[in-house]
Parts: C-alpha cells; structure tokens; sequence
C-alpha cells in the first residue's frame, strides 16, 4: 500500500499487519543455535547519526540475546538492514542491501526495520524481506527472531515500543552516539521524517544523566548528542525543560569533550554561543540544516526562518566563538527553485563562514506536501547546481582548513591512519593524521596543524608547544 498523492492526515500512518510463520522459535529464552554454534546476525546502516546509535544499540540487545555479531557482508545467520528513506537513493540502497544479502545468503532470514520499512513496509516485503519492523518496534527485533516472526510486524505507525534503548557506546572507538531526542513536529514540505518517526519526543533528564555516567565508565573520550530534531528536547517532558538542562548535565558529566549533532537556525542562541565560546566541554561545532537561502524557497518548504536570520545568527557566532566550524544541510532543486533563488543558496554560503556543505537534490516523497507541488526543477537541472554548490563547499572546506594551520589544537584518535600514522579528530571536526607509533591513546593529545591535503590535516603531537622526546 502506498500513501495517496494528497498525503497522509499529518502525524499518521496506515497500520499494516502480516502473515505469521514458524521460524523454530520455542519461546524457552536459550541462546538462539545453528548447529554447535550461536547464529550469525550482522545490521547494515542506511542514514543519519540515529540510526547508527540505534544500530549499535540493536547489536548489543542481540549480544545479550546469544547472538554473535558479524560485521556487514560477512557470512550470516539473520541480515538486518536499519533502513532510511529521507531519499529516493536512501529506498534504493536499502532494496539493495535487501537483495545482496539475498544472494550472499541465500538461506538467512532478512530483516527490514527503520524508516524504510516504517513507511513503504510491503516494498520491503517485495524486495525479499522476511520480517519488516517499522521504527517503534526496533528494538523487539531479538524477540520477534526468537518467536520465529515474519511478514510485516508491530503495526506501523502505532506509538509505542522502546525509543531510547540501552546505551552501549560504539564498539572499539573513542566518540560513542548518545540518541536523547526522537521524531519532529515541523512537518516541512519536503520531509518524510515525521510521518516515519512520528512526534518528537525525548529522553528524561534523570536517564540522560544515567546514559551519560555509563559513557564515561566506558571510557570514551567524546560523546556526541544527537536527535532527530536535538533543539526540541525537554519541551515534551513533564515538566517540560529547557534545553540549558540538557547542556547542564553534558557538561557535569565528566565526558572530556561532548559535541551537539545538529540544530537549527533558530536555536543557535546568545546563550548558547556564550556556553560553546567558554566551555572547556562542548565542542565548537555547529551543524545546521539550513536547507536553502532563498526566503521565497524556504517560505515554500515551510521552514520557519529566512536568510537574513541564518546570516545574523552564523556570522554572530563566528564572531563568538573561536575556530568555531559550521556545517550546512541545503536542499537544490526544491519545486520552484529558480536559477535566481539558486544563486540566493550561492549567495549566502559565499558570505558565511561555513565549514563544509552536505548537499542534497531534492527527493519528492510520496505523503509530503511537496510531492504535489507544481514547477518541478528538471533532473538535470538538480544535478548541475548539486555540482556547482558542493564546488563552492569546497572551497570553503579548504578556506577553513587552511586557516586551522599553526595552530595547537586538542585532538581524540579515531582510527589508524596510513602505516605508522594515527587518524584524529580535533574539537572543531578537523580531520588530521600524524605519525604515531604504538597503542593510541585513549584520550586528546595536542596536536600542532602542519598543513592540509584533500581529504586530512596532517600534523605532529606537541607537549606544551614541544615535540615529545
């Protein structure tokens, strides 16, 4: 079934059932077996920052199941597919998941879960499904493979179901995701977000403070906040809170460093740039989805600013808040863009201080206002200025790396780099990889800026401004 061209009722989603069929499950609470062995299960990601916490989520609830995690690709049991449909290429590259795991494992179950599966459940079914759960029943996956489910299950769109699971951290890294806000309230033309996820809501303050004090015994040196729309958290709360007690409590927790995933323009307050210009926790790094800078386009897609806030707001930040990297979501080829408005979009990220672009050509999704919006902007012509605005962003990504140059900055390893190299990342996103030899360490070091190449910086570790003997 698929939504009707005028769109679903706003905040809803029809409610699909399926078929039940036997897949052994007995119900007894044992480890699930193959054999002499536990089963194989790996969970393939498509999408946002969300939905890798809630993989890693998924992979510890099925750990404690009795299941022996695999990475992606590798031989398994069960292949889950976490799934996103905020674009046409997001549907089409979890249908390809599908098919490839498919075809790689021929007798596996395949499991469909996530936004995809939320919104267009029976083309996850067509695509070779076993069992599609949409996003309220995610984390009843473990259960539903032991009771041998399949079809389509837990009825989509239904509220309910655990939102805010455990938290875990990622495995083998020193930067764990922590999800404390879910679903939005905007409604924006283009986006397919609230019917999928539903309104927002957000994990209380007392299990914020719990999840955070499990991420520091865990060691890890950055944890990043992150929601579907993170400016709304506490408002659904009761009583509702403020979003300084979310930053509060990120800031008592005894983290190294805390980075906020994205906010929008209208949230990046005084007090808000007064707390990033001087803690000694939150990471100078604003990402904002800014979506276009044309007031005509932003006024058809529903956003509740125009540029001349973005540019005020940005460019006082800037101003605020040293070596602050700022990264933009904008939407090319919005029904009715015109190359006027286009050159708008051009326009306000040459004026601003941005960091990096993540670019995206508009994808009509079915439910939305925008699917039926006329004046349709050519494909082609989408492709050509996606092309021409990630050509401005980059070279706005190297105009901020070049200036990052001489400077000592705190750095968190990531991963190894190229033989005897270390791959960092500093408090202001900068990617930088210097020589290293040995374990990496757990958590910064200073690390002096040397220069800049297309895809990292590279330095040196200093000590006080001196090389280290």
């Amino acid at each position: 079934m698929r939504p009707p061209s005028s769109g679903w009722p706003r905040g809803s989603l029809p409610s699909f059932t399926g078929p039940t069929r036997s897949w052994e499950g007995d119900g007894s609470g044992r480890p699930p077996t193959v054999g002499e062995g536990r089963q194989r299960v790996s969970v393939a990601t498509v999408g946002c920052k969300v939905n890798r916490f809630e993989s890693e989520a998924l992979e510890e609830a099925l750990r404690r199941n009795g299941y022996e995690v695999v990475p992606p690709g590798e031989p398994a049991d069960v292949v889950i597919v976490n799934s996103c449909t905020v674009t046409h290429r997001s549907d089409r590259d979890t249908r390809a998941l599908v098919r490839r795991a498919r075809q790689r494992n021929p007798g596996a179950r395949i499991v469909v879960t996530g936004c995809y599966a939320e919104v267009s459940p029976e083309e996850a079914l067509a695509a070779g499904a076993d069992l599609v759960v949409g996003t309220g029943g995610k984390f009843a996956v473990p259960q539903l493979l032991r009771d041998g489910a399949t079809g389509i299950r837990k009825p989509c769109g239904e509220e309910g179901g655990e939102r805010f699971p455990a938290v875990g951290g990622l495995r083998g890294r020193a930067r764990a995701y922590l999800k404390v806000q879910d679903g939005c309230n905007a409604f924006c033309a283009y986006c397919i977000v609230p019917y999928a996820r539903g309104r927002s809501r957000s994990l209380p303050l007392e299990a914020v403070r719990g999840g955070l004090a499990r991420l520091r015994e865990g060691g890890y040196g950055e944890v990043v906040l992150t929601g579907v729309h993170l400016g709304l958290w506490g408002r659904d709360l009761e009583p509702p809170q403020p979003f300084d007690a979310l930053l509060d409590a990120a800031e008592a927790a005894g983290i190294p460093r805390i980075r906020l995933s994205s906010l929008e323009p209208g949230e990046i307050t005084e007090g808000l740039l007064e707390r990033l210009a001087g803690s000694g926790v939150l990471c100078p790094h604003l990402h904002v989805p800014v979506q276009s800078g044309s007031d005509r386009i932003l006024r058809r897609m529903g956003r509740p600013y125009g540029a001349g806030l973005v540019r005020e707001r940005l460019a006082r930040a800037a101003e605020r808040v040293p070596g602050l990297c700022v990264g933009m979501d904008l939407i090319v080829g919005f029904p009715g863009e015109t190359e006027e408005d286009f050159r708008e979009t051009v326009g306000l990220v040459e004026d601003l201080p941005v960091a990096y672009l993540h670019v995206f050509p508009f994808s009509p999704r079915r439910g939305t206002r925008a699917w039926d919006l006329p004046e349709r902007v050519p494909a082609a012509e989408i492709k050509r200025r996606a092309a021409a605005l990630r050509a401005v962003g980059e070279g706005k990504r190297r105009a901020f790396w070049a200036s990052q140059v001489g400077r000592v900055l705190p750095a968190l390893a990531e991963r190894a780099g190229a033989e005897g190299r270390l791959r960092l990342r500093t408090r202001n996103y900068l990617p930088v990889e210097v020589e290293w030899k040995g374990t990496p360490p757990r958590g910064e070091v200073l690390v002096r800026i040397e220069g800049v190449g297309k895809t990292v910086a590279w330095g040196r570790v200093v000590a006080d401004g001196v090389e280290p003997n």
